[in-house]
């Protein structure tokens, strides 16, 4: 049909449209709309064709037409259209049902029917320009479909009013119909489930307030208690255990000691750590064999008591890590083990993995060996008690030599290129006498020793592993930027800032490399077993091949723990990073509002 001239309805993302035909060449039409929009239709979406016309006159011809089709529309009545056909299931022009309808096929008509029927879709379905009656199952179904629809878009209203109500009201006073909601919210929280709560939670506020408001109308409901941490709450992370977890911790029976561990109780071991610490993963012996300093680096062998699937595993694998928050700890084990059985306890007799290195008079590192044992912490020092005794001219002779060998490794690391960034850490502990703020010396020799010795332990468990092809949990570092420079002597904030960045992230890997950080060729991690769940899996590993037993992880495993291990250890860290930050802005906003202090502007 040649149709150039005429005014027509066509499809134009898939809704009809009119146009003046200005120009057809084959099946393309010159088309221009209402507005003087100029656009290309394929003549086959042309639906409807009304008279010819001049381009002047379109505009006001479209105005009338629209007015003609709409009122013609008000006429309609799809159901009784449907129930004409009597079954009749095949596809329909517009013209035929226009004709049934109206007894009459004209343009407006065949318009008005195309236009009711795709905005309502109960009885036909469209299929190109013509349409298909639906079935009288089909019609029931999408009845049903379409009443459900609208009870919960009217569920969804009123839970919109609710919430809305509930994140504007300064007080709260709880009623039974409120209850239901605040147990969604909490749930939401939880479980970060797809509950329309939270969607309507990010439609009133925003996506990044949406969890912030919904923990503040739990805390003004009593649901959550205030002193609870919020950016745990925020993460979905639950402090408790559920009852099975603490039952199969409390089944536990106290370890003594096996005859194929090496008996290291008769040498007196000693802990260092911060006073409030309950998770002692790490003891110490040193003691003299002639010319020879034989050190024992004893680490808890969490391994012995929690076997790979069992409850307390799969738990600790969901939890990743204890959580280290200023308000207090969310451990990766229930307390009964995690601060009890496997902590390394003073005057009670424990399993270890142990790494055992003999150094000359000089120093100098001669052997080593990897070793189960079982152990007896005879003494517990904080780094302060240690610190006195390190500096003390009459101190204790055995913590002096220590610290001796602890600095020439970091001499021997520094030679090899790694870098130490240690200055002063904020430490905040919030309890029920308020916020207290203090600061932390990482540069005090009992800090250095320790974290010299853990050190020397992972990387010597890493070469070992590497020597012997045991699968296990490596941690590299690619160099730093090197268009950083050093600066000699002591860093300034601004110039701390800007090295610590240089340095690229550590990275989990399968396969041993440098960690350029440390100055180390290999480095795993395997000295936190009780509070870091890859520990504990690289400790299995250590553990089986000691006793000669098949390792518990193929590496096929090990890489499926990989994958998820280094997000959820970002995620972690960025919730201790958060909450130390909030309470630290608490403290400054109770405690220092109003008064100068100085500041550097690091970034």
């Amino acid at each position: 049909m040649f149709l150039e001239g005429h005014i027509i309805e066509f499809l134009d993302d898939d809704r009809l449209k009119v146009g003046f035909v200005r120009r057809q060449e084959h099946d393309r039409l010159q088309v221009v709309d209402p507005r003087g929009r100029h656009i290309s239709v394929s003549a086959d979406r042309v639906v409807v064709v009304h008279s010819r016309s001049s381009e002047d006159s379109f505009p006001g011809y479209a105005r009338e037409l629209s007015e003609k089709v709409q009122l013609r529309q008000t006429e309609m009545d799809v159901e009784l259209l449907w129930e004409s056909l009597n079954g009749n299931l095949r596809e329909f022009t517009t013209t035929e049902l226009a004709t049934m309808f109206f007894s009459e096929s004209s343009p407006e008509t065949a318009s008005a029917v195309f236009r009711t029927l795709s905005d309502d879709t109960l009885f036909f379905r469209r299929k190109g320009t013509q349409f298909l009656p639906r079935t009288s199952n089909q019609v029931e179904t999408e009845r049903t479909r379409r009443g459900r629809e609208l009870e919960n878009a009217q569920a969804r209203e009123q839970l919109a009013e609710t919430l809305n109500r509930l994140l504007r009201s300064k007080t709260f006073e709880t009623n039974p119909d409120v209850e239901p909601i605040l147990d969604r919210i909490h749930n939401w929280l939880r479980l970060k489930d797809g509950d329309p709560v939270g969607s309507i939670l990010e439609e009133l506020s925003s996506p990044a307030q949406a969890r912030d408001n919904a923990f503040d109308i739990l805390a003004r409901a009593g649901r959550i208690d205030s002193r609870r941490d919020r950016f745990l709450v925020l993460a979905g992370i639950e402090e408790g255990f559920p009852e099975a977890v603490k039952a199969a911790a409390d089944a536990l029976v106290p370890y003594s000691h096996q005859s194929g561990r090496l008996d290291y109780r008769n040498t007196p071991a000693f802990t260092i750590d911060d006073e409030d610490t309950l998770e002692v993963d790490d003891a110490i012996t040193v003691k003299r064999d002639g010319a020879r300093i034989v050190v024992g680096i004893h680490i808890a062998d969490v391994s012995s008591l929690v076997k790979k699937g069992d409850l307390l595993d799969v738990e600790a694998s969901a939890r990743s890590s204890t959580i280290y928050l200023p308000a207090y700890a969310v451990r990766m084990f229930p307390e009964r083990l995690s601060t009890d059985l496997s902590s390394l306890c003073c005057g009670v007799d424990r399993p270890a993995f142990t790494v055992e290195v003999v150094f000359d008079e000089q120093f100098n590192l001669n052997e080593h060996r990897l070793i189960l044992s079982t152990i007896c912490v005879a003494r517990r020092l904080s780094y302060d008690d240690a610190d006195r005794d390190i500096c003390d001219p009459q101190g204790d002779p055995e913590l002096k030599t220590l610290y001796a060998i602890a600095q020439r490794l970091q001499q021997e690391r520094a030679e090899r290129g790694a870098i130490t960034l240690r200055r002063p850490e904020i430490q905040v502990h919030v309890d029920d006498s308020g916020i207290h703020v203090g600061k932390l010396d990482a540069n005090s020799p009992s800090r250095l020793l320790i974290t010299e010795l853990m050190i020397l332990c992972n990387r010597l468990a890493a070469d070992f592993a590497s020597a012997h092809a045991l699968p296990i949990i490596y941690r590299t570092q690619e160099p730093r930027d090197v268009s950083v420079v050093l600066p000699a002597g002591d860093l300034d904030p601004l110039s701390f800032e800007k090295l610590r960045k240089s340095f690229k992230r550590s990275r989990l890997s399968l396969t041993p490399g440098p960690h350029s950080g440390l100055g180390v060729s290999a480095y795993t991690q395997a000295s936190s077993p009780i509070r870091r769940f890859t520990d504990l899996v690289t400790q299995r590993q250590f553990a089986a091949f000691l006793k000669g037993e098949p390792v518990p992880y193929s590496r096929e495993e090990l890489t499926g723990l990989l994958s998820g291990a280094e997000t959820t250890e970002q995620e972690i860290r960025g919730i201790e990073d958060r909450s130390t930050n909030y309470w630290l802005l608490e403290f400054l906003s109770r405690e220092k509002m109003g008064i100068p202090m100085n500041a550097i502007v690091l970034d």
